[in-house]
């Protein structure tokens, strides 16, 4: 019994022949009229995965037929006894011999026949799964019981077959007893071997009378050596030489050398995208020396239609969305996002519950008031540059710069008593024109007080607007 594998992508209505990899195949499967087959369809979708749900089928019907007309019949049917394992239907072909299939063969070898497999839930009469394919079904040479040839009546035999009986050679059978017969072993006639008959298979079988086997003297054993091995011209004829004797041959071999050929070139020729369900295919457009290869390669199935997304973005004072909104603004440092499937009109801060609010707008920097400078007998208000005169200054780090004042007479403790900064910050010896990320050396913030008269202040520090 025939037993025929094949895989079809049921993609659609019509179905594609291919292999266990999804990889679609060009040459039909084949069954023979007058054999009993089972033909096992294993079914995958477009991605090449066992298809599912073929177990909620009450009933199947299979049928092959090489024309469109439902009215004619079809050369082969089956509706009973189909099984389903998994993927896999399995359709049992009991009776392949039919008037209609031999009548559409006719005396062809072999035809391309239409095959369709339909699936029922349980009440309903038309199918809900439909799956259409093509099979090929070779001919038979001839049916049993439909005829004895008639046999040749004895003559004489021709030079031919005269020849062919010659070809066939006879076969030879040794014994020590005249009985009891078997074949010469492949060491040679054993010691106790006295008898030998010999028969040709295709002419009765029959043997010959026993014969008394003469046993000759012992010979030599001989041996085989390998000699020298040389090569030879490009193209001339290999050699063996025996440079021993018939007992002990020692063997010379010259091989000639091969003749070197151009270097192969392979180039790539055009390259075009076919359709899903076309084998790909590869073919030389060149000679075997230059070759171009052209490529034919399936375009891939198309993958499912993606689904609307939709992103939604909103503003808040806090990190527990207080002072929601769905507009920026400077005083809205948080933000979140979700992501949604639907459209979602109108947000509002319940639509953000799951959301992580992030701030995104870094804190406002710190501002002064207006700066003023003053001494014992002049005040300069909203001050925008300070200017020090004998002074020299020198760069520290992260911005910071130091300033000294290396004029003798002035004292730390004077400088500390009659710089001041806006009534509230005193300059000092140690002071820079800045401040400092590390706090030192900067500012130092001490208690207002009066400023007293000094008359040599002038002369060494001076604040210029």
């Amino acid at each position: 019994m025939q037993t025929i594998t094949m895989y079809l992508r049921a993609a659609s209505v019509k179905g594609t022949l291919v292999d266990e990899w999804n990889q679609a195949l060009s040459s039909l499967p084949a069954l023979t009229r007058g054999m009993r087959a089972e033909l096992v369809l294993k079914l995958v979708d477009a991605n090449g995965s066992a298809l599912e749900g073929l177990d909620s089928y009450a009933s199947w019907d299979f049928a092959v037929a090489n024309d469109w007309d439902t009215i004619t019949k079809p050369q082969l049917r089956v509706v009973e006894e189909i099984t389903v394992e998994g993927n896999s239907v399995h359709v049992p072909l009991t009776e392949t011999n039919t008037e209609e299939l031999i009548a559409a063969l006719g005396t062809n070898e072999s035809a391309t026949f239409g095959c369709e497999l339909a699936g029922f839930e349980a009440g309903e009469t038309t199918p809900g799964f439909l799956l259409q394919f093509d099979i090929s079904i070779r001919n038979r040479r001839c049916d049993a019981g439909t005829g004895t040839p008639a046999p040749v009546s004895d003559a004489s035999y021709s030079a031919a077959q005269i020849n062919a009986l010659f070809a066939a050679k006879m076969s030879v059978e040794i014994s020590s007893d005249g009985m009891n017969w078997g074949k010469i072993p492949p060491e040679g006639l054993p010691p106790g071997a006295k008898y030998y008959h010999f028969g040709n298979a295709l002419v009765g079988g029959d043997w010959s009378d026993p014969i008394p086997l003469i046993a000759g003297p012992q010979g030599e054993r001989s041996t085989i050596e390998v000699g020298t091995v040389t090569t030879g011209a490009a193209g001339t004829q290999a050699e063996v030489t025996n440079a021993g004797d018939e007992h002990d041959a020692v063997f010379n071999f010259r091989i000639p050398q091969g003749q070197r050929d151009s270097a192969a070139i392979i180039r790539i020729g055009d390259t075009e995208m076919i359709g899903t369900d076309e084998p790909a295919e590869v073919t030389n457009s060149g000679t075997t020396t230059d070759a171009v290869l052209n490529f034919k390669i399936p375009r891939g199935p198309a993958g499912e239609t993606g689904h609307a997304s939709y992103l939604y973005v909103a503003y808040a004072d806090n990190t527990d969305g207080r002072g929601f909104s769905l507009l920026p603004a400077a005083s809205r440092k948080y933000r979140a996002e979700i992501q949604s499937d639907a459209p979602i009109d109108n947000q509002t801060l319940s639509d953000f519950a799951g959301a992580t609010w992030q701030k995104y707008i870094g804190d406002d920097s710190t501002v002064y008031g207006d700066v003023l400078v003053a001494d014992a007998d002049t005040s300069v208000a909203q001050v925008a540059r300070i200017v020090f005169e004998n002074a020299t200054i020198r760069r520290g780090i992260d911005g910071e710069v130091s300033v000294r004042f290396k004029k003798a007479g002035v004292t730390v403790d004077e400088m500390n008593r009659y710089a001041t900064i806006n009534g509230r910050k005193l300059l000092s010896s140690w002071t820079n024109g800045g401040g400092s990320p590390s706090a030192i050396p900067g500012l130092k913030a001490v208690t207002p007080q009066t400023i007293g008269r000094f008359d040599e202040f002038p002369q060494y520090s001076s604040f210029i607007g």
